[in-house]
């Protein structure tokens, strides 16, 4: 009786290491992929004269790049399209990066959560080891930092 009781432990345990095996393996597929991207920064480095410049250092941020293209190509059916993406500048403060995209008359910012989302998330999707993103607004001298944060993160 002794040996067909080891038998039923060791199969008993042989099925949970199944399980638990299974479980993690689960886990490990469905993970989502991280986004990261292969688009690198080209620095800018003759930064121009401007109030957003002043304003930004002002605030304690390093300019290290003024305006910088970034060439996009989209494949849609093996037709390849093309657009583009400006940030206006690159900033540093505490060892971080910030990208900083500046105010337009004609393209105002709208200060809701689908506001930021279309016109910003673009930035940081491109760009996820950047600290945020800086709007600018020269004119008002206003200055605001946005950062990126998972909903069950809110600050209240």
């Amino acid at each position: 009786m002794g040996g067909f009781s080891d038998a039923m432990l060791m199969l008993l345990i042989a099925a949970i290491g199944l399980y638990f095996g299974y479980r993690g393996f689960r886990s490990w597929v469905r993970k989502p992929y991280p986004l990261r991207s292969g688009i690198g920064f080209i620095m800018n480095e003759e930064i121009m004269e401007h109030p957003a410049v002043d304003l930004l250092e002002a605030a304690g941020y390093e300019v290290v790049s003024d305006k910088l293209k970034v060439p996009l190509a989209f494949k849609v059916d093996g037709s390849i399209l093309h657009s583009r993406l400006f940030i206006d500048y690159i900033a540093t403060k505490g060892g971080e990066f910030y990208l900083v995209r500046t105010a337009r008359e004609r393209m105002p910012l709208e200060w809701t959560g689908s506001g930021l989302r279309k016109e910003l998330l673009p930035y940081l999707l491109l760009y996820p080891d950047c600290a945020g993103v800086i709007y600018l607004d020269a004119d008002q001298g206003m200055l605001k930092e946005i950062t990126l944060i998972a909903d069950d993160e809110e600050e209240g």
